[in-house]
């Protein structure tokens, strides 16, 4: 089963806006995706299977099959972004921030629980940053993403470089939650069974916004 994502129904209203948005079978929307329909008033259409066919064994069989390779690719995804946390960490230290250097990796080591809470079928710990809860994050990073909207004029700046490296860290991480709802989507419920790890993935995305907006001279969140 595919997901479309959030930025995925973005890109495609940047280069044409709609007004019905029509899902082919076997087809999701994600949560945000949903939400960013909704707030322009789209309608969503899903489009039905032209005929019913009764399951067999063999298709059975593939199902099952299916879902171990989406399990597969979700963890392979996620050893891939951890990685990623790790590259980024060491390239923003080779140029001389520090402190960012640290904030990167303390945010890395949020993403490794949400890893192995995945494979050891737990729940997430809980992210304190900045000291900051979860709720405080949640607050003060609202709709932020929408409006860090980099492009090669950020590049050119003097901190460019970390700011382009935050923003390939955080589109890598979008691509968890369609990875994550492929694997632990309950048919049954229409519901993800764990929406706890998507949860704690986007506050994530949030924090590094924030990072994201600080290097770009904002004063909101600035210690």
């Amino acid at each position: 089963m595919k997901f479309i994502t959030e930025m995925e129904l973005r890109d495609l209203y940047k280069t044409e806006p709609f007004a019905t948005y029509v899902l082919e079978p076997d087809t999701k929307i994600t949560p945000g995706a949903r939400q960013f329909l909704v707030d322009r008033r789209v309608t969503l259409v899903q489009a039905q299977c032209s005929d019913d066919k009764k399951s067999n064994p063999s298709e059975l069989k593939l199902t099952q099959q299916g879902e171990k390779w989406c399990t597969q690719r979700l963890r392979g995804r996620m050893d891939w972004i951890e990685s990623l946390f790790l590259l980024t960490a060491a390239e923003v230290i080779r140029s001389g921030d520090a402190v960012l250097s640290e904030e990167v990796m303390a945010l890395g080591k949020a993403f490794r629980n949400v890893r192995n809470a995945e494979r050891e079928q737990l729940a997430p710990d809980t992210i304190q940053f900045w000291g900051w809860s979860e709720e405080e994050i949640k607050q003060r990073s609202e709709h932020l993403e929408k409006y860090v909207d980099i492009s090669e004029f950020h590049v050119r700046l003097e901190n460019g470089k970390e700011i382009a490296l935050l923003n390939h860290l955080r589109a890598s991480l979008r691509e968890v939650e369609p990875a994550m709802l492929e694997t632990y989507w309950n048919e049954d419920k229409q519901a993800c069974s764990r929406q706890d790890l998507i949860d704690t993935v986007n506050l994530i995305i949030n924090i590094l916004c924030m990072m994201m907006w600080k290097c770009l001279g904002g004063q909101k969140w600035k210690r």
